[in-house]
């Protein structure tokens, strides 16, 4: 089965696929997609897949409702009334693309290509796309994040991570090994730190929760940071039920021990990191005894 495509199951059609889903997905989950007279009624996730091994989030569980939700836009719809109406008229594609493509040039001819900036969410599979379009179009006002919610977390978050590593950082579940858990040189984390996060819930950014539960069952201990007893706080080796706000005076407590007990790798902080100095000098008024008052 693993090497077959589609395939029937009595009246049902089942279609092997890869859903990528909003928002916060980057890797693609193997599905099976259940199709009956032509309309979706269930998705499973595929066994042979490796990255998610038969399981899904419920973003992709639910992919049937969000397909068929009466609200989900579906065609092209221009506006009928004044701005506000709230009036619209459903149009063809050929009808909207051609005037976008008119306004486009219509503003391009007025005040240059550069007078229009080219916004998009999380890159995902559109990137490449999108950036063919500005480019084509001469402009060089392309914002990857644009004006949105991730310009105030994901952003920052991805931008500090390259800056500091080279790469995203992510929990190491075997996600490089198409053998997973099986692969020779894989040793589960000994400890992995879930702040202010329940990705067994979640699964956020293309991590699948699952793997965390993987890798407890293999011995990884959890230390919890979260107000809330979650799932993985319930079954934590330590949970820190911090109040909120008070997550900047933890990590600065836990930077003073880190320090003070010469727990960091020196030569590398020594070629290769700024301000060290200056980092350590601060952290020592957040002594544990101090945080633990916080």
């Amino acid at each position: 089965m693993s090497n077959t495509w589609r395939w029937r199951e009595g009246d049902t059609q089942v279609v092997r696929s890869i859903a990528r889903t909003a928002p916060g997905c980057h890797n693609g989950c193997g599905v099976l997609l259940h199709v009956r007279d032509g309309k979706l009624v269930k998705v499973q996730g595929d066994p042979a897949f490796p990255l998610n091994r038969g399981r899904l989030c419920p973003r992709c569980a639910v992919l049937p409702e969000v397909v068929y939700h009466p609200d989900r836009l579906q065609y092209p719809l221009k506006r009928a009334g004044e701005r506000g109406e709230g009036k619209w008229q459903r149009i063809t594609w050929d009808e909207a693309l051609d005037a976008i493509a008119l306004r486009l040039e219509e503003i391009k001819a007025e005040s240059g290509a550069e007078s229009v900036i080219f916004c998009q969410g999380t890159g995902r599979d559109v990137i490449s796309y999108h950036s063919r379009l500005a480019y084509s179009f001469g402009s060089r006002n392309k914002l990857i994040f644009g004006p949105l919610h991730g310009n105030a977390c994901f952003f920052p978050k991805v931008t500090t991570m390259a800056a500091l590593f080279g790469n995203l950082a992510v929990a190491d579940c075997a996600q490089a090994y198409p053998e997973r858990y099986d692969h020779a040189e894989w040793q589960p984390p000994e400890c992995m730190i879930v702040w202010g996060n329940e990705p067994i819930a979640t699964s956020p950014d293309g991590f699948l929760g699952q793997w965390v539960v993987d890798c407890m069952k293999q011995g990884t201990e959890l230390i919890v940071v979260d107000p809330r007893k979650t799932w993985p706080a319930a079954r934590a080796r330590h949970w820190l039920q911090i109040r909120p706000g008070t997550d900047a005076a933890l990590a600065m407590g836990m930077l003073h021990v880190i320090i003070n007990e010469h727990l960091y790798d020196a030569a590398f902080v020594e070629k290769w990191t700024h301000g060290f100095d200056d980092l350590k000098e601060r952290v020592q008024a957040y002594s544990p005894q101090v945080v633990a008052e916080s």
